[in-house]
């Protein structure tokens, strides 16, 4: 949102900074409002055509009214603008990382309409902004082609009555994982035959017990001189990083930025099925992994076993709960990566990493706001010597962040 001042703080959906526009007060708070604008009265140069026929009804996107260019400089002033605000830090902000604006999503959550008696299809797309109403999709401009001719293999198909969820992810494999009261093994196997390589079904309401037909993973490669043949593999109930393509990049952008690891341990927090641990460990001596997601630490573990490496092992365990003796167990850590979810870091898990005491300490965030504010709390033991964006989703709002803080 923009921000505008007009007898008091109004936050304005739909707007580029400069501009003019007639718009309507939404919700009324203590401190501001929030509006949309429903009339352009003095456009920015920077305004575009969305691609996409439905945005703005569907809450995925934010910035398709934006040309790319302006997107990538706004998310530089929100990052800046946070630092110096929240964190009183002032630095530059190194040259920012992007890609393809268009197809790179190699994940999805498609949600679908119930329908009675399964006489016609469920509609099947995404949610309207807000609601759990359904905005159906012929295709999405961030999708993968693969996951997008997958949708249209959906489109219709009766055999998903009774399903409420469909999630995809495509490698050089693809699986579907389906969610709902009525998943079987049949609709599983329909999956097989419209040419997915696995599907994993849950029943609803506690989507613990699943079915599986096919691979039950998918299976990427990781490419560039990191990768040197790595393969990684992920469940749908796991977490990865949809853009692929940009990932490798950060992944080669934190070795760089870590420096030589030969002879040195790593503590890897919050390190999923081992996106940034499966590479560094061809150099670093030993790392140590910290996952409390079962899903993914299970996808670790399967991937250390598949790249027959013998110098990373998990600690399955929430990082905030757990005793600093079972981190530490007498090690020293010469680095730390931390890549929390969109909250930050909690006190506890503060109050554990400065305890480590790590040389350097590589932290991605997808919260340039909470970023700032952890920043903020590391500060006086640690300097931030550099820090810089990765736009992981374009014509969203989200972004990554890669900072590099060293040990005072």
């Amino acid at each position: 949102m923009c921000l505008s001042r007009l007898d008091g703080v109004v936050f304005i959906k739909g707007t580029i900074p400069g501009e003019k526009v007639l718009a309507e007060v939404k919700e009324t708070r203590r401190d501001y409002s929030i509006a949309e604008a429903i009339e352009i009265l003095q456009s920015s140069t920077d305004r575009v055509a969305p691609r996409c026929r439905v945005y703005g009804m569907c809450g995925g996107c934010h910035y398709q009214h934006i040309s790319y260019e302006r997107q990538l400089s706004i998310k530089e002033e929100i990052l800046t603008d946070c630092l110096r605000r929240i964190a009183k830090i002032d630095i530059p902000v190194d040259r920012m990382i992007y890609g393809s604006q268009w197809n790179y999503r190699r994940k999805v959550q498609f949600k679908l309409s119930s329908t009675s008696g399964g006489s016609s299809a469920p509609a099947i797309g995404f949610y309207r902004e807000g609601t759990r109403d359904i905005v159906a999709v012929d295709e999405c401009a961030l999708l993968h082609n693969e996951l997008n001719r997958f949708l249209t293999k959906l489109k219709g198909a009766r055999f998903l009555n009774g399903v409420s969820e469909v999630h995809m992810l495509t490698g050089k494999t693809t699986v579907a994982f389906l969610k709902g009261p009525e998943v079987d093994e049949a609709k599983l196997e329909f999956m097989l035959d419209i040419g997915f390589d696995g599907a994993v079904g849950s029943l609803a309401p506690d989507y613990q017990r699943t079915h599986v037909v096919g691979e039950p993973h998918c299976t990427l490669q990781m490419g560039g001189d990191i990768g040197q043949g790595l393969e990684y593999t992920v469940t749908p109930q796991g977490f990865f990083q949809s853009n692929w393509e940009l990932n490798q990049v950060l992944v080669e952008k934190v070795k760089e930025q870590l420096g030589s690891l030969s002879g040195k341990k790593v503590i890897d927090i919050y390190g999923g099925a081992g996106n940034f641990s499966l590479a560094l460990s061809k150099t670093a001596k030993e790392i140590t992994i910290v996952e409390d997601n079962p899903y993914s630490a299970a996808d670790g573990q399967r991937n250390i076993v598949l790249n027959n490496i013998t110098n990373a092992s998990y600690i399955i365990q929430s990082f905030e709960k757990m005793p600093l003796g079972k981190i530490s167990d007498s090690k020293i850590y010469d680095a730390a990566i931390v890549d929390p979810p969109r909250i930050g870091l909690t006190k506890a898990a503060v109050e554990k990493l400065l305890a480590l005491k790590a040389e350097t300490i590589a932290y991605i965030s997808c919260n340039p706001s909470t970023f700032a504010r952890d920043a903020a709390k590391l500060q006086g033991r640690y300097a931030l010597s550099s820090v810089r964006l990765i736009d992981m989703f374009p014509n969203t709002y989200h972004c990554e962040v890669l900072g590099i803080f060293n040990r005072v």
